[in-house]
């Protein structure tokens, strides 16, 4: 019981080196861990499709993608492909959202 697409994309991220501190402070939509998120996504077997971490995953998938066809992943690039990704995968399709940390576009903070 894991959600395996994630974990796919958490196990690339890790693989290609990526900047876990840049997952926590600007990607995750609580700030939380790279290895905290793992374990989640390790111990449920889907998420809410309307909810903040199907947002964290489609983001991740596409800033995957970009690297995958040649955009820069050193932290600068990194840095900008999360906040691309604000734009690219806003969370106004989440209608669940409850709020994303760092995204300066999110409706959902209270």
């Amino acid at each position: 019981m894991a959600k395996m697409d994630t974990l796919s994309l958490l196990d690339e991220y890790d693989r290609l080196g990526l900047d876990k501190t840049l997952f926590e402070r600007k990607l995750h939509h609580l700030g939380d861990s790279f290895d905290g998120f793992y374990a989640y996504a390790s111990r449920v077997e889907f998420f809410v499709p309307s909810r903040c971490n199907q947002l964290l995953h489609d983001r991740l998938a596409f800033i995957l993608d970009q690297i995958r066809n040649g955009a820069s992943h050193d932290r600068s690039g990194l840095e900008k492909l999360i906040e691309r990704s604000w734009g690219e995968v806003p969370c106004s399709r989440y209608a669940q959202c409850r709020g994303h940390k760092f995204d300066p576009n999110c409706k959902h903070r209270k």
